[in-house]
């Protein structure tokens, strides 16, 4: 088998925060690793559809990497890096940050590393801070609506991450959450109270402080993945 080439396997179990059981094409078993620390619980159940990077190496454990699994007929990335990937090169298209040509990944400011700082060459466009949040949980609200809820575990560092992004607006920052949705199956966007709170009580506050809160969902598919649309956001 060449390495890093993408195969179909069977997800078996989670074994901890970043280590998979699948079932590789000729039978046998392999370890893999997780990307995503989040709980996924309800997308990483036994005997469903998977994809892995597959990059064996004598000085590792695993035999590669999951980067998606089936949920029903809908395919969900669980590659937490593939978001930022993407928007490296594709952030400017997307209408909120149209008006800037510039992207510099991984900026400081503060006490924090915000994922792109977007400036512009020409105009009176500030320069914008963008936080990205990989989002793979979609429940249904009472109304029957498909809402992507993040985070699925607490996450004080998301918390500080508005809390850096509030202050930037006062530094003269225009400053944004961008919820990124690695599945194609959600109609709207927002916090999970049930899990985090205190997230859900930031990011409200944020918004209230002038963080822009945007929301876009992925195209996940084995052969590409793509940013398909913007998604509604509910706070």
């Amino acid at each position: 088998m060449d390495a890093d080439q993408h195969m179909r396997v069977t997800f078996l179990e989670r074994l901890n925060r970043f280590v998979a059981l699948v079932k590789l094409p000729d039978e046998t078993t392999a370890h893999v690793h997780v990307a995503s620390s989040g709980r996924m619980t309800e997308l990483l159940t036994p005997g469903i559809p998977a994809e892995i990077t597959y990059n064996p190496r004598p000085d590792k454990k695993t035999v590669g990497t999951l980067t998606m699994v089936a949920h029903g007929d809908t395919w969900v990335s669980v590659d937490t890096g593939l978001p930022g990937r993407l928007l490296r090169t594709h952030i400017t298209n997307l209408p909120p940050f149209s008006a800037y040509t510039q992207v510099r990944p991984e900026y400081t400011y503060g006490d924090s590393r915000i994922d792109f700082l977007l400036t512009a060459d020409a105009g009176d466009f500030p320069p914008c801070l963008v936080e990205v949040k990989s989002v793979t949980s979609v429940l249904s609200d009472p109304d029957g609506a498909r809402v992507a809820r993040f985070p699925d575990a607490p996450t004080d560092r998301g918390a500080k991450h508005l809390r850096e992004l509030v202050h930037a607006t006062t530094d003269g920052y225009r400053a944004a959450v961008l919820f990124m949705i690695q599945r194609n199956d959600a109609e709207a966007m927002g916090p999970w109270d049930a899990i985090d709170p205190t997230f859900g009580a930031e990011l409200r506050a944020a918004h209230t402080a002038g963080v822009e809160v945007h929301a876009w969902a992925l195209h996940v598919a084995p052969e590409k993945t793509v940013i398909a649309r913007p998604v509604s956001v509910r706070l």
